[in-house]
């Protein structure tokens, strides 16, 4: 089945960056912190979780403050509240952490790693938005002109909403039934504030190892979006704008195969 194929694909793009991560004297299984992006919650990473696991690594796949089983109130939820909950997930890890977002999660994971730069072995973007210093969501995302999701966005004051006709091709176009089904479940509107906030970021972020794994079918975030990260591999949109007084990050390995991914 096509999901199947999405999440295979992804374990290998991971598994590999787990390889190009390694120095000479890590011995220990990789732990990944898995941060999902926005209408999701962990469930998201499902797949790729389970044949991570099975690979022999430790995977912790988080639901961010609101999301998911978590029902801390609207009025609560910030960019910092998402932050403290990816910084207490890597504390728990115990350092040496492959930290992976998707979509809106990338900024989520920035300002995370930011924070613990001495716990990360490596980070890895997804689809994910990759900010600069002062940057927020909602600006980043004004930069994707082919996302699909402007017309079916749904403005609620303190949520943002998709369209329940729209979402499920929107954000899983490629999925099988079941992976259908489970996103429609588990689907809550994004609260609204965090999109607003912006991202602190130095050479603490700026010189971790970093990876991005381009979403060549993504609707939601088209791949031409990542055009920052093309060469570079993951770096800051736009162009060449720098992380504070950090320049620009080290060169990643982009992922050498497309992925036929769309949430």
């Amino acid at each position: 089945m096509r999901s199947s194929t999405r999440f295979l694909t992804i374990t290998a793009a991971l598994t590999g960056t787990t390889v190009a991560a390694c120095t000479s004297d890590s011995t220990t299984a990789p732990h990944y912190v898995l941060v999902h992006g926005a209408w999701s919650n962990h469930s998201a990473w499902d797949g790729v979780a389970a044949k991570l696991r099975a690979a022999g690594a430790e995977v912790d796949a988080l639901d961010l403050p609101g999301h998911g089983d978590d029902m801390t109130p609207v009025a609560q939820l910030n960019l910092s509240a998402y932050v403290d909950r990816v910084d207490a997930a890597i504390d728990a890890a115990g350092g040496d952490v492959i930290l992976v977002g998707h979509s809106a999660g990338g900024v989520v994971i920035s300002q995370a790693a930011e924070n613990r730069p001495e716990a990360i072995r490596s980070i890895v973007f997804v689809g994910a938005f990759v900010p600069t210093t002062g940057q927020n969501l909602f600006a980043l995302s004004m930069m994707d002109a082919g996302s699909k999701i402007g017309p079916s966005l749904e403005n609620k004051g303190a949520t943002l909403g998709i369209d329940p006709t729209a979402f499920p091709d929107l954000f899983c176009a490629d999925c099988d039934p079941d992976a259908r089904a489970a996103l429609i479940a588990g689907y809550r509107d994004e609260p609204a504030e965090p999109f607003t906030e912006a991202v602190t970021l130095s050479s603490s972020f700026g010189d971790l190892a970093k990876t991005y794994i381009h979403t060549t079918n993504d609707l939601a975030r088209v791949p031409a979006a990542d055009d920052a990260g093309d060469a570079d591999g993951a770096r800051a949109r736009p162009g060449d704008e720098p992380y504070g007084d950090a320049g620009r990050p080290r060169r990643s390995r982009r992922a050498a195969r497309p992925m036929n991914a769309s949430s």
